[in-house]
Order: structure tokens, then C-alpha cells, then sequence
């Protein structure tokens, strides 16, 4: 069962709590990290995964301003029931 973001903590975050950001985001933090891996190899042929912390702040950037300005708070979600 995927666990999702409450709808009044994302109203909340869009409003200006910086608690509501911040839990969302900690929500989000495994999924990020994810994407933000990179494969290296070092000097003996190793290969290993490192996370890009640029390219992770990138994504933590478009996901706040994805919140912030672009989420539209008049549409129910999709199966058209709040979670509380």
C-alpha cells in the first residue's frame, strides 16, 4: 500500500509552514535519493554509487516550487476523496 502525503499538509505547505515543507520532504527523501545516484569508478575499475548532492538539491528545489506555485489546491485528487 503506497502511503501518501496528507491533502492538509500539502495546503499547509503551500501556505508557508516550513514543518509542512519539511515533512514532505522527509516523506520524499528515499525516492529522491534514488534518482540522485550516480555510478563512479574509481582508479582500480570499481564501480560504486555515490549521491550527487547537486543534482539532489536540484530536485528538492523543483519539488518545493512544484508545491509552492504550481500545486492547484481547487482540485480534489484523483479517486476524489481528502485523507485525514
Amino acid at each position: 500500500m503506497i502511503k501518501r502525503v496528507p491533502y492538509h499538509l500539502i495546503l499547509a505547505a503551500q501556505d508557508g509552514d516550513s514543518e509542512a515543507l519539511n515533512a514532505i520532504l522527509r516523506h520524499y527523501e528515499g525516492y529522491i535519493s534514488t534518482f540522485s545516484k550516480r555510478s563512479l569508478i574509481d582508479e582500480y575499475g570499481n564501480q560504486f554509487d555515490v549521491i550527487d548532492e547537486d543534482m539532489k538539491q536540484r530536485i528538492v528545489a523543483k519539488l518545493m516550487f512544484q508545491i509552492i506555485y504550481k500545486f492547484d489546491s481547487t482540485k480534489l485528487p484523483c479517486d476524489g476523496k481528502l485523507e485525514r
